[in-house]
């Protein structure tokens, strides 16, 4: 099971955001300064595109900066989710739609962003450890399997009851004999090995 992680833990509540009219040229003085190699176009508060540092770049080198706008050679917008979207909507978006971050949004407004590194850094592929299991310890004595469990004292009080409840009694409730779990043996003095009412020929084996 996945541990129970949203996006709202994990988002950057900050992020680089430019609108459809701003120049490019100073967008892409923008990437450069920050260092980033993406921007969130910005209508209001709506995202409506993303300007990629590779685009500002191939304007660059077409010479069309000084006059172009970011809006101009914007791609469309990233893929969007809830603040209260698990992370496993955010891997489905970031593998889907074969993009590095989406942006996150409330009420139609960009509110944050999440990234794939930040997805990983979340630890969005831990699971919960498995339950522990009862270790077992085992033999086999004239063909039965003794077990031993981490129950193993509940399980030899089980087997102490029914070495006495095997057992007959005579007319003064004195034990006389009773059957042996492991041989099926009539037998008298059965006592309790491992959660079974055994005779003392199996103690012995």
């Amino acid at each position: 099971m996945r541990i129970d992680t949203t996006v709202r833990d994990v988002m950057h509540r900050e992020f680089l955001g430019v609108s459809e009219s701003d120049p490019l040229a100073d967008a892409a003085a923008l990437l450069v300064e920050e260092g980033t190699d993406c921007l969130v176009v910005l209508r209001g508060g709506e995202a409506v595109g993303r300007l990629a540092a590779r685009d500002a770049l191939a304007a660059v080198l077409e010479g069309d900066v000084d006059d172009a706008t970011v809006g101009s050679v914007m791609r469309p917008p990233l893929p969007t989710v809830a603040p209260d979207d698990g992370l496993r909507a955010v891997e489905e978006r970031l593998v889907a739609e074969g993009v590095d971050r989406v942006v996150v949004a409330a009420d139609g407004e960009a509110v944050g962003v999440v990234t794939a590194r930040d997805s990983l850094a979340a630890g969005a592929a831990r699971e919960e450890d498995p339950p522990e299991e009862p270790t077992a310890a085992a033999d086999v004595r004239n063909g039965a399997r003794l077990e031993t469990t981490r129950s193993g004292t509940a399980d030899a009080a089980r087997g102490s009851e029914r070495a006495r409840t095997a057992s007959s009694t005579d007319a003064a409730g004195a034990p006389t004999q009773g059957v042996c779990e492991v041989c099926g043996a009539l037998a008298p003095d059965l006592a309790d090995a491992n959660g079974q009412a055994i005779c003392p020929n199996c103690r012995e084996v």
